[in-house]
């Protein structure tokens, strides 16, 4: 391995501990220290594509790829700002020559750290969480699944998700080959997600779900049958990749999540007054602000969602940073105020957990494992 290689891992472990030194001790990672990965990492891929160990296209796509990951699972409340900004840099500053003899979807350094951080924290978590529930609270905690006031309705949402991303795949298949733009399969799936994700958002933002559902998903159908042919090779090569993914996000994102957050409210939540919040807690629910018709602003909990960072209405998210000082000042005095009588002026609290550690973890896994952790026992 090249020497500024070596120098780039030495720097890249030293700001990881750093991060994870300050996290645990002040909950904090310093913004010298994310920012000053990223500038790292910025330059780690100028010097490869520089010297030819990495081609432009592919350092492009990790740099804007890398950014758009860490900005959804952002905006969607998985990461706080610092964390996020630590996996970014992180992400650039794994020399690309550590992957040269990994597979091509090994070589996608954003991709695999992700896996090396979430996989194992989500083992962490769900051991931790069933040996402290006997197999009632479990059954419990799975049934309370399908007694959820919006199950059937978030169950159709997904169907129409999935027809609105299959087509949106084919779309962008049919755009490039007509630009005559060849790429491999994992950079048609960034653009794919990258686009899904966009849309999603002002779908979303005006309301355009209707739409999208009994207009746009019947013109997606159409597409997706009159441009795949009719064999069960081509179907499977067409849109396999992205059935196994979203059936993975189903079995993960919908059932899992909500079946651990039902074992986690068991387990980690508490409720306390909004009177005793302290910097640092991380809510276990949201308030939202409703504006009525009159003018009249009310306010109302709602539980564990992922919420939408750029939503002025949400008041107080579930984001995983906690609870800043500020935040907390103001909710005190809405609740001085007699804002939220509703509901008691209380708040579920859960177990404030340091990211940075697992961020630390991942890395060195991605590390020595030159790929996600699963592939060393290959």
């Amino acid at each position: 391995m090249l020497s500024y290689e070596n120098l780039f891992i030495s720097l890249l472990l030293l700001f990881c501990c750093y991060a994870t030194y300050t996290d645990l001790r002040e909950r904090k990672i310093k913004n010298f220290c994310s920012y000053g990965l990223i500038y790292a990492g910025i330059l780690s891929q100028v010097i490869s594509v520089l010297s030819g160990s990495n081609g432009l296209l592919s350092s492009i796509f990790t740099v804007v790829g890398g950014f758009l990951i860490v900005l959804a699972l952002y905006w969607f409340g998985v990461f706080a700002a610092g964390d996020a900004k630590l996996v970014w840099g992180a992400s650039l500053l794994m020399p690309a020559g550590l992957f040269s003899e990994a597979t091509a979807f090994a070589q996608y350094t954003p991709t695999t750290l992700i896996i090396n951080i979430f996989v194992p924290y989500c083992v962490i978590l769900v051991t931790y969480l069933c040996l402290k529930t006997d197999v009632q609270q479990k059954w419990q905690a799975f049934m309370l699944i399908f007694q959820r006031e919006d199950f059937r309705k978030q169950i159709f949402e997904r169907i129409f998700q999935l027809i609105f991303l299959l087509g949106l795949r084919q779309f962008v298949i049919l755009s490039l080959r007509w630009l005559g733009i060849e790429v491999g399969l994992w950079h048609q799936l960034l653009v794919v997600f990258s686009l899904y994700f966009i849309l999603s958002y002002y779908v979303k933002k005006f309301g355009l779900e209707r739409i999208r559902n009994y207009v746009v998903s019947v013109v997606m159908i159409q597409l997706i049958v009159i441009t795949t042919p009719w064999t069960l090779s081509a179907w499977s090569q067409a849109y396999a990749p992205l059935l196994k993914i979203y059936l993975l996000y189903l079995t993960v994102f919908f059932f899992g999540r909500y079946f651990i957050e039902n074992l986690d409210s068991m387990v980690l939540d508490r409720e306390v007054n909004i009177s005793d919040l302290k910097e640092g807690m991380v809510p276990a629910e949201q308030i939202i602000r409703v504006g009525g018709s009159d003018g009249e602003i009310t306010y109302r909990k709602q539980e564990f969602a992922l919420p939408n960072v750029l939503d002025s209405n949400i008041v107080l998210g579930t984001l995983p940073g906690g609870v800043s000082k500020e935040k907390a000042a103001e909710l005190k005095q809405l609740a001085t105020d007699g804002e939220f009588e509703d509901f008691d002026n209380t708040i579920r609290i859960q177990y404030s957990l340091r990211f940075a550690p697992m961020i630390c973890l991942g890395v060195i896994l991605t590390l020595l494992c030159r790929g996600p952790f699963f592939t060393f026992f290959q």
